[in-house]
């Protein structure tokens, strides 16, 4: 049995409700964040995000193999700038529009051996989704808009494309996880998956939160619910990326 098909459909989970803050990437240069408030602080939070600096920052913010144990890899490596996202969704390009978004990518990782690792109960993808807007306002604005849509029955399961065999059918179950970023949410979803011709049970964690004009997911998959544990510091760590940017 291949996940290749499983974990290349599960990264289609690029916009889930609301968004992200980070720091500085392991080995890299730290970041001086201006102090809340200041001068240079309430500059930066007004001034519109260029497509070069949300470029910078999606490179900066992503979850990689170097993240992760040894032995992870990436699987798949996805960058959509709002003409490919309106393609992939037609009835997105309006809100896109609006709300000023600039690029967003999503990065899945799966480990070396996934089919041991599924058989096993062990995770088999860690992933990251991010958006970035021109605005906290842009962001906030679409977060919103986004939120509403996933409270309906089935909506949030079609946020990761054709991964569920019937999204209705899935089992969304609020996540106790600390507040995140300028708004968050956590959740599983558990739900049946059709890889290469074998229906098989597979859960998926995400913690969604949102930073001034950054929105993020960031999420693991198993044939159980993934350890909390173990993505609470990706988490973090993708939160204090954005923050640095």
């Amino acid at each position: 049995m291949r996940l290749t098909v499983l974990l290349g459909v599960l990264v289609l989970a690029a916009s889930l409700a609301t968004a992200a803050c980070g720091g500085s990437k392991k080995g890299g240069s730290t970041a001086t964040v201006p102090a809340a408030g200041s001068t240079a602080s309430r500059s930066a939070a007004t001034r519109p995000m260029t497509i070069d600096q949300a470029r910078a920052l999606l490179a900066r913010a992503s979850l990689e193999p170097a993240d992760l144990p040894a032995g992870w890899k990436v699987m798949t490596d996805t960058t959509t700038d709002n003409a490919a996202a309106a393609a992939a969704d037609p009835s997105s390009a309006a809100s896109n529009a609006r709300c000023g978004r600039l690029l967003g990518r999503t990065v899945a990782d799966q480990p070396a051996d996934p089919v041991s690792a599924f058989i096993s109960g062990q995770t088999v993808s860690y992933f990251s989704s991010l958006t970035v807007y021109a605005t906290a306002a842009g962001a906030i604005d679409c977060s919103n808009e986004a939120a509403a849509r996933y409270q309906q029955p089935g909506e949030l399961a079609k946020a990761f494309g054709t991964l569920f065999t019937d999204p209705k059918a899935v089992v969304v179950k609020p996540v106790t996880f600390p507040a995140t970023g300028d708004g968050s949410f956590a959740a599983t979803l558990a739900g049946k998956v059709n890889v290469s011709g074998t229906i098989i049970d597979l859960t998926v964690l995400v913690v969604g939160f949102r930073k001034g004009n950054v929105t993020a997911v960031v999420g693991s998959a198993a044939n159980e619910p993934p350890p909390m544990a173990d993505l609470t510091p990706l988490v973090n760590l993708v939160l204090r990326r954005i923050a640095a940017g």
